[in-house]
């Protein structure tokens, strides 16, 4: 298809828009840690104890079906 046909191309307004949401949310992140330090290390602690207890549900459930 040629540009004549898609006037809105997409697939280069898509990029552009996910290099947008990328930036938005980067600057979100420092602007974050930087006005409040101490509620950005509790969400990372908070997230890294979630994905400690997700790995070890999993490692449970395999260990369940290996001994079945």
């Amino acid at each position: 298809m040629s540009s004549k046909n898609n006037p809105f191309n997409f697939k280069t307004s898509s990029g552009i828009l996910k290099k947008l949401v990328i930036t938005l949310v980067v600057v979100a992140i420092i602007v974050m840690v930087l006005k409040s330090p101490g509620e950005s290390a509790e969400l990372v602690t908070d997230a890294r104890d979630n994905g400690e207890g997700v790995i070890d549900s999993l490692i449970t459930f395999f260990r369940g079906l290996a001994k079945d």
